[in-house]
């Protein structure tokens, strides 16, 4: 299912406040699945938080993530140690608050009885069905029920600390104008909708829609789909004239078509699931933002559910703030959360970014040995300088005068999207764009490739001359014995040089019968010679087999060619507008950053980005072909703006107040962050 921005957004915010599974790590329970507490019947404790022991057994429970075992030695290995620990206490301090709420034994057996129920396994007749089912994620009844009970526990615990929380008018409007882009309209058109099952047909449908027939009347009396709605796009049963659609109501190539004829007009003959696809487009309606009294109620409840995950995170970050943490004498576990940054009087600290760095579902993704140089070297001081950026945005804020609500690197992004919600562009920023990046809007040549390889080339001539009379391509590859390999589409470059230039680079074709193929002379290729062993070149023992010089190819291409072509500005205009705009919010914010800069003190203790020479630039570890060519900057396509955080899911900020603890020994070498001073108060 295709979720809305909207959705997304406060999923994103649900997620914020999943406090028992936390963040976008998941921890699958298992027996007596850690979170509960205590060490009693589990072994040696780990470490202790707030008194209450965590046991090496439920270390081990919470290690089984996959994430914590992608990379085990060296500064990525310490950071997900590190992130582990952290998540362990994150969950225990949440644990111990919602410990003085009150569970049922019947609140248990209710929600025990829903779990069956969705499984498919409710009722007495099915306990064997269902305790496999515990099995399997490693419970049995009484661990589940008393997972079950902490469940319960912590959602009584979130809703008594969100009972009450309201939005005032004030706030309500101030999301609104951050998150404009999330109330935006979808881009739609006004058209009707003629459906073929011949090409021939379709191609003519399409002619007499150019010369000015009615669409209407063309789709009712020729079109095998919507004829009883004259094709009317977006029409109910009984109706005739056509609707504002989205894309989703025509199949994507279609629709793909359809949505560049912003000035309206007749798409291109599209094939599509088996049959034809027409479409007169009368009129394009661009997206643009809903007004706030159209989207208030709305607005209202996503600014509420921002808010009531803020009162979330910021009790979460205090509760982890006052904790004590003791990591056993015995336990192989570290937890130093040092500042690797200051803005202000407010630390970053080292979980801050080992959260945000490795909960990145991107970083995840390609979490490994091998790519463990790149994350600690290039993406994780990036990563600290946005929330460097955040950080100034949510002290900045106070400067605005605007009551933004939200966890705080939601605030964070809110703020930012704030300052730059003015930013516009118009047609000659957008036309330079696209005049200066003219390669991105190309579509490069291509070729469907059939080739045809002979003996001699008096067969080659014959298989032309067969083809030039109407004779289909296999009949006439068989009379003369020739071996048929079907390229398939190719692109320039990808075919070897002589039949690569022969395609692209020559005029050497002739059109068949059929009219849409094209036939290449017959070409004659010289296979590369091999070079000698430099024994022999310098004279030395010829080997007694020497193999002649492999003999002349000789082919005829069989294809049909589509030249390269640049998108008109007319087709890319929407893509082009959001670059541009981007852009210039992207200036905007860096300015008012800039000026926060000058006036908020930031002090960073852990390495920034290196600066590298691309022409020199190596990996250690990566293969030497794939260090060849560094894409600079300017090649790389501006992200596109979604009025959504930078950093998918906010964390609390964690600022401790006193010095960070040294509870364990690291017996590898420290980080940069471990080199760094302790959290401030």
């Amino acid at each position: 299912m295709k979720l809305s921005r909207r959705t997304n957004t406060i999923i994103l915010w649900f997620i914020s406040i999943g406090l028992v599974l936390g963040m976008i790590i998941t921890f699958t329970p298992s027996l007596g699945g850690f979170g509960f507490g205590g060490a009693s019947g589990e072994g040696a404790t780990a470490l202790r938080v707030n008194g209450a022991p965590i046991s090496e057994l439920a270390v081990a429970r919470a290690r089984s993530n996959p994430l914590f075992n992608l990379v085990t030695d060296g500064e990525v290995g310490r950071d997900l140690e590190h992130l582990l620990v952290d998540e362990l206490v994150r969950q225990e301090v949440v644990r111990q608050e919602a410990s003085r709420q009150r569970v049922s034994g019947a609140e248990v057996g209710r929600a025990v009885d829903e779990f069956r129920q969705a499984r498919g396994v409710a009722g007495r007749g099915n306990d064997s069905q269902y305790l496999r089912v515990l099995s399997s994620s490693g419970f049995n009844d009484e661990t589940f029920r008393a997972y079950q009970r902490e469940q319960i526990r912590q959602e009584k615990w979130e809703a008594s600390l969100i009972d009450g929380v309201e939005v005032s008018d004030e706030e309500v409007r101030a999301y609104y104008d951050a998150n404009r882009d999330a109330y935006a309209s979808e881009e739609r058109i006004v058209a009707r909708h003629i459906v073929l099952a011949e090409r021939e047909e379709a191609d003519a449908v399409r002619l007499e829609l150019l010369a000015g027939a009615d669409a209407a009347e063309l789709a009712r009396t020729r079109s095998i789909e919507r004829a009883d709605r004259d094709g009317a796009l977006g029409a109910a049963a009984g109706e005739t004239e056509p609707r504002p659609v989205g894309r989703p109501a025509l199949p994507t190539a279609v629709s793909s078509a359809a949505f560049t004829l912003r000035d309206g007009g007749v798409t291109e003959v599209v094939p599509a699931a088996g049959v034809f696809h027409v479409v007169s487009v009368h009129e394009y309606l661009a997206p643009s933002p809903r007004p706030f009294d159209e989207v208030a109620e709305r607005v209202r409840e996503d600014a509420l559910t921002a808010k009531r995950a803020g009162v979330l995170d910021e009790e979460i970050a205090r509760l982890k703030r006052d904790a004590t943490i003791e990591v056993s004498e015995t336990s192989p576990l570290s937890y130093r959360n040092v500042a690797v940054a200051r803005v202000g009087a407010v630390d970053i600290t080292r979980s801050d970014l080992v959260r945000a760095t490795y909960t990145n579902p991107q970083i995840q993704q390609s979490l490994s040995p091998d790519t463990a140089f790149i994350i600690t070297t290039f993406f994780k001081p990036s990563i600290l300088d946005q929330l460097i950026d955040q950080e100034l945005a949510y002290q900045g804020a106070a400067d605005l005068g605007v009551p933004f609500v939200g966890p705080r690197r939601f605030v964070a992004q809110t703020v930012l999207n704030y300052v730059a919600r003015d930013a516009e562009v118009d047609d000659e920023e957008v036309q330079r764009y696209y005049d200066d990046n003219l390669a991105q809007f190309t579509v490069p040549a291509s070729a469907d490739v059939v080739r045809a390889q002979f003996g001699d080339a008096e067969s080659a001539e014959a298989f032309r001359s067969a083809l030039l009379d109407g004779t289909e391509l296999q009949v006439a590859a068989d009379e003369v014995d020739a071996e048929v390999t079907v390229l398939g589409r190719v692109e320039r470059g990808q075919l070897e040089p002589s039949l690569d230039a022969a395609l692209f680079e020559t005029d050497a074709f002739v059109a068949l019968p059929d009219g849409t193929l094209e036939m290449s002379d017959v070409l004659v290729l010289a296979d590369e010679v091999e070079a000698l062993p430099e024994s022999l070149e310098d004279g030395g023992e010829e080997s007694p087999e020497t193999e002649a010089p492999p003999a002349d190819r000789i082919v005829v291409l069989v294809a049909e060619r589509t030249p390269e072509r640049v998108r008109p500005l007319s087709e890319v205009r929407p893509q082009a507008e959001a670059t541009v705009l981007a852009q210039q919010r992207a200036a905007q914010r860096d300015a008012w950053l800039a000026e926060l800069r000058e006036r908020i003190e930031v002090e960073q203790f852990a390495a920034a980005a290196p600066e590298f020479d691309p022409a020199t630039f190596s990996i250690p570890g990566l293969p030497a072909e794939f260090q060849e060519e560094v894409p600079d900057e300017g090649a790389l396509e501006p992200a596109q703006e979604t009025g959504q955080p930078d950093d998918e899911v906010p964390s609390p900020e964690i600022v401790p107040d006193a010095p960070a603890q040294d509870d364990g020994a690291d017996d590898e070498a420290p980080s940069d962050a471990d080199e760094a001073p302790a959290a401030a108060d």
